[in-house]
């Protein structure tokens, strides 16, 4: 039987279910702590939120001396409930509306990033209704081409030859503080790219020092590698020697220093992820092809297995680790699509209905793209500690999550026969779907969870959660208006 951090699987799913996420927080800290060893005090360490923003990962980046990187307001928010000051924050997407720019700025967020000429345009309209300077980073396409690594053509940053007129529009504006550049990175495989953009942008950087226009800092930004299954990755002590590289670098261009930053994402977390799966199903395709279908899929378990081609997970036979590999199978999801394909001919063992298979390096991506396509519900999030305790990080969804937003628009609507209809089946789905409806307690008398025949049912308040969250964020940003 696979074991996980010391705990055997079968116990995991006896507990939690399947499908499910399994996270171990030692190894998280073990590759927090690699990034802190190889660039010590001298660079900036900001976790990328978007590849796994679930607030127990966020807070041992918090623990080990990180901060975020965040991609949309909820991430921010994320942030500040794993108690980061929002000076630890940076907000760093393609485009932010008003309300978003009203929000980051309010709070006081280290800085936001200005992704084209156009945004530049729009956080400066935005700052001076607000009367609020806001500190501004440039994100740049520095058009570079090193191996098999370009960046022309990326939707990422203004392109290098537009950063003058770039700096100039966003300096003009009395309530934008430009404070530096950033560089998307994404997908780097081999250290001298981050080199090729060092160089890059220190030649950039002192142009702007001879025109009097300070930088104050420089974000390289991630796309540290993670293996995959059979794909390689430089391993982060191969940039052990790059503070150096970029000390040296500014001294030759007598370039006054500035806070360099990285953000590291999947790097940190993919391998600390595992996902376990249960064989719902085989069927033979054939004389020679096999198919195994799982309760996992690439829309609610592992979707980057289908949004980013050619990658190729390994699964093994989690219960039969021993055994003779005899068949070659694909594994597919249990969703209503063709292009639902886990895995396409990998070695396993005979397989049989309630065996448990367990897909490798899930931490990063896997679970924030999952969704709840043919209305199934996302899996639950288990982390384990490293003296082996196993602690729920997130639920399973229930069905009431996914019909509720539905529900909340047709009650607003107004008819009243909705009503009857939200107090049986909003609160009561999931326990119908448990089996629990309908038990009758020592008196013989239907209990208070209702017999699904709509007697006994404890009627809900009539404020719908949707409409207190509603609320709850229309009086935040008041607040922060104020």
């Amino acid at each position: 039987m696979l074991q996980i951090a010391g705990v055997p699987v079968d116990r995991i799913v006896h507990k939690y279910g399947t499908p499910v996420y399994i996270y171990v927080e030692s190894d998280i800290r073990h590759q927090l702590r690699r990034f802190k060893k190889v660039f010590g005090n001298q660079i900036g360490l900001q976790y990328a939120v978007k590849c796994n923003s679930n607030l127990e990962i966020l807070r041992i980046a918090r623990e080990e001396g990180f901060e975020l990187d965040c991609s949309s307001v909820g991430e921010l928010i994320l942030g500040l409930l794993a108690d980061f000051k929002p000076r630890q924050l940076t907000f760093t997407n393609l485009f932010k509306t008003q309300q978003d720019l009203h929000f980051a700025a309010q709070i006081g967020v280290q800085s936001i990033t200005a992704d084209s000429i156009e945004e530049i345009e729009h956080i400066a309209k935005t700052a001076k209704k607000l009367k609020k300077h806001i500190d501004t980073v440039i994100r740049v396409n520095p058009m570079i081409t090193t191996g098999n690594y370009n960046t022309r053509g990326n939707k990422y940053g203004i392109p290098i030859s537009y950063i003058d007129r770039a700096v100039d529009l966003a300096r003009k504006s009395p309530y934008v503080d430009f404070q530096g550049f950033h560089f998307m990175g994404g997908y780097v495989k081999h250290p001298r790219v981050f080199k090729a953009a060092a160089r890059t942008f220190v030649k950039l950087i002192k142009r702007c020092q001879e025109r009097g226009i300070r930088v104050k800092s420089l974000s390289l930004g991630g796309g540290f590698p993670a293996a995959i299954g059979d794909e390689e990755a430089f391993p982060i002590e191969a940039m052990k020697d790059f503070p150096k590289y970029w000390d040296q670098l500014l001294q030759k261009h007598n370039v006054q220093p500035m806070r360099l930053i990285f953000e590291p994402g999947k790097s940190i977390v993919m391998s600390a992820g595992i996902g376990i799966m249960r064989v719902i199903s085989r069927k033979r395709l054939g004389k020679s092809s096999r198919m195994v279908i799982a309760d996992g899929s690439t829309y609610n378990f592992v979707p980057d297995a289908l949004v980013q081609e050619g990658i190729k997970y390994d699964v093994l036979p989690a219960a039969q680790m021993n055994s003779r590999r005899i068949h070659t199978v694909t594994i597919a999801g249990n969703t209503c699509d063709c292009w639902d394909l886990l895995v396409k001919g990998i070695e396993m063992p005979k397989l049989r209905a309630g065996d448990l298979l367990a897909i490798m390096d899930v931490g990063a991506y896997a679970q924030v793209m999952a969704c709840n396509f043919n209305t199934i519900k996302r899996a639950s999030v288990v982390m384990i500690a490293p003296d082996g305790t196993m602690k729920l990080i997130r639920r399973r969804d229930r069905y009431s999550d996914m019909f509720g937003p539905e529900l909340d628009v047709l009650k607003m609507a107004g008819p009243n026969e909705l009503e009857q209809y939200n107090n049986l089946y909003r609160v009561n789905i999931d326990k119908i779907w448990k089996g629990t409806l309908g038990k009758r307690g020592k008196n013989g008398k239907a209990n208070g969870n209702g017999n699904g025949n709509g007697h006994g049912i404890k009627p809900i308040k009539k404020r719908t959660l949707t409409s207190v969250m509603a609320d709850a964020e229309s009086q935040l940003l008041k607040e922060v208006s104020e």
